[in-house]
C-alpha cells in the first residue's frame, strides 16, 4: 500500500501542478491532496477518519485560503456549512449510512473547494463509491451489507472536483444544451 499511495500522491502533485502552475492555488491543493490521500489510506486500513488528522490539517487549509482565497471572504465557511450540515441529514436520514468521520471530512472540503465545488465532490464521490461498491459486490470482494470506506470515494471525488470540476460542468452543460 505504501508505495502505491506515494505512486498517487506523486501523480496528483503533478498534475496539480499542470493545473494550477506556479499560481497561488497550487499550495492549497498540495496541502488538499496530502490531507485526502493520508485520511484516505487511513479509512482503508481503519475504517477511520481521525479527528487529529482533519485538525492538524485545518491551519494550514485556513492559510492555503488566505493566500488563494475563493470568490468571496465567507465562501470558505458556507462551504464547511454545507459540507456538514449536507452530510449530517444524510446520516441522519440513512442511520448511520454515513459516519461522522465523512461528515467532519466534508466540512474540510467544502471549506477548500466553496458551495459550488462542493456539489460536485458529493456527486462525483458518490458516483465513484457506487461504481467501486457494485464491482466490489460482483466479484465477491465485499458481502452486499458489508461497510466500505467511503473516504477513498470522497478524496477522489473532491480532487477530480478540485482540479477539473469546472471543466466537466462546463462540458456537461455544453452536451445537454447541445
Amino acid at each position: 500500500m505504501y508505495p502505491a499511495a506515494e505512486l498517487v500522491t506523486a501523480c496528483l502533485f503533478a498534475a496539480a501542478g499542470i493545473r494550477f502552475g506556479t499560481s497561488l492555488e497550487l499550495f492549497p491543493a498540495v496541502v488538499f491532496i496530502s490531507l485526502l490521500i493520508i485520511v484516505a489510506v487511513t479509512d482503508i486500513h481503519f475504517m477511520l477518519i481521525p479527528n487529529r488528522i482533519l485538525i492538524f490539517f485545518l491551519p494550514f487549509l485556513a492559510a492555503a485560503r488566505l493566500i488563494s482565497p475563493l470568490d468571496s471572504w465567507y465562501a470558505g465557511l458556507l462551504g464547511a456549512a454545507a459540507g456538514f450540515l449536507f452530510l449530517a441529514v444524510i446520516a441522519a436520514i440513512t442511520h448511520g449510512g454515513v459516519g461522522g468521520g465523512d461528515i467532519k471530512l466534508f466540512a474540510v472540503i467544502g471549506f477548500v473547494l466553496g458551495v459550488k465545488m462542493l456539489a460536485a465532490a458529493f456527486f462525483f464521490s458518490v458516483l465513484i463509491g457506487a461504481l467501486y461498491g457494485a464491482a466490489a459486490v460482483l466479484t465477491g470482494r465485499l458481502a452486499k451489507r458489508q461497510p466500505l470506506p467511503f473516504a477513498p470515494a470522497i478524496a477522489a471525488g473532491s480532487i477530480l472536483a478540485y482540479l477539473y470540476g469546472d471543466s466537466i460542468i462546463s462540458f456537461y452543460i455544453k452536451m445537454a444544451l447541445g
